[in-house]
């Protein structure tokens, strides 16, 4: 198997650091403290829940509930993930009460495209009445006889629900709930920020916060030394420390790139290997390019193609940087700025803009021409 772990959390062999993280979480949930948990995408807090969760799965007194409702557009949406995540529990003597708990909801199937497998999910028999059937589902939760420990990750999405309140609502259900401890994990940092820590919002003080940062360097670069020495494969660490700078430490970046090294079967890894690998990159982020450019209008793929360009932006509305990219006016940059960071292609870090994608940094960055003096092909138009 290749040791580089891209999708689903495999076991602790295969999880880089995040010790202090670890324990951080784990002595905040099972002493009563919900936990929020955030960072920028791609850095792995999905993979350190599911770790968090490994180590206390031999732990009889806890019942351990993960949902992600990144694709939940309602209140319906997410109480549906929620009831879903209640078929998972496994206890026998429980059994009974789970289904008639199931009751208000119906089961529906689906095919796995990763697996291949058939799985259920819950959808609510009653449409619209989400807040009635979260309450179901809550004090189902309170009677349950084990701790639960509930992760809700991108846990920002419900300030996008169209029910107005349902912020409040949550948080008026859950400050009342002994049975239960939440992680709360969300990669919006302005929005987890405003929601945990403006004194106006209803889960304000809600739980301890942690900021999850990239891998520290240095024991990013021995972990996948030693996996690479572990499965047969060798590698200098000059090698590593340039495979780490070329995706810049973030987690999944890192973790892809040195999957597909790992997977070329090559014994001892190059120089020109790593290359052949990033050419392979960029003929993927060609396509992803032309996607890009069909979307985004003309002065949002230029500013875009311009912070790529720059590495990283600190005055995108300075003259100088404005004429070397031939930007248009301050105003079309600054409105340009707030849809591309609305749109999760950019984000402002450490008094700084930069792109999402490191792949597709890298691969505008090796673009001689940038690809904007080819003007579009407009319907009608040859």
């Amino acid at each position: 198997m290749n040791p580089f772990v891209i999708s689903a959390y495999k076991a602790p062999e295969f999880f880089c650091d995040r010790e202090k993280e670890t324990r951080a979480i784990i002595n905040s949930v099972t002493n009563g403290v919900n936990i929020v948990l955030y960072s920028l995408r791609r850095i792995g807090k999905t993979g350190l829940i599911k770790h968090v969760f490994h180590a206390l799965a031999d732990r009889a007194e806890y019942e351990l509930i993960y949902i992600d409702i990144y694709r939940t557009k309602n209140v319906d949406d997410f109480v549906n993930e929620l009831a879903s995540a209640m078929l998972r529990i496994d206890r026998k003597v429980w059994y009974r009460r789970v289904l008639e708990f199931l009751k208000k909801f119906r089961p529906v199937l689906t095919i796995n495209p990763v697996t291949g497998q058939m799985e259920a999910e819950i959808r609510a028999v009653s449409e619209g009445q989400g807040p009635q059937n979260l309450d179901a589902i809550f004090q189902f939760m309170e009677q349950y006889p084990s701790k639960i420990i509930l992760a809700i990750d991108e846990f920002q999405q419900i300030t996008a629900y169209p029910e107005h309140g349902f912020e409040a609502f949550l948080r008026s259900k859950i400050q009342f709930l002994n049975n239960v401890n939440f992680i709360f994990s969300g990669s919006n940092r302005r929005i987890i920020s405003s929601m945990f820590q403006d004194y106006n919002r209803p889960f304000y003080q809600s739980g301890s916060t942690l900021y999850l940062d990239k891998i520290p360097e240095d024991a990013y670069a021995a972990f996948i030394q030693q996996l690479m020495e572990c499965t047969n494969r060798k590698i200098t660490g000059e090698l590593v420390l340039k495979g780490l700078q070329w995706t810049e430490s973030f987690t999944w970046f890192t973790q892809n790139y040195f999957n597909r090294l790992w997977g070329t079967g090559v014994k001892t890894i190059t120089g020109n290997l790593m290359k052949s690998i990033e050419q392979e990159v960029f003929a993927e982020k060609e396509r992803d390019f032309i996607e890009l450019r069909n979307i985004l209008p003309e002065n949002q793929m230029q500013l875009l193609t311009a912070i790529a360009k720059e590495n990283s932006v600190q005055k995108p509305t300075a003259k100088e940087f404005l004429s070397a990219y031939k930007l248009g006016p301050a105003s079309t940059v600054n409105a340009a700025l707030r849809v591309l960071e609305q749109k999760e292609i950019i984000y402002y870090e450490q008094h700084a803009w930069q792109l999402y994608d490191v792949y597709m940094k890298r691969f505008l960055q090796a673009t001689r021409r940038n690809h904007e003096h080819h003007p579009r092909k407009r319907p009608g138009i040859l």
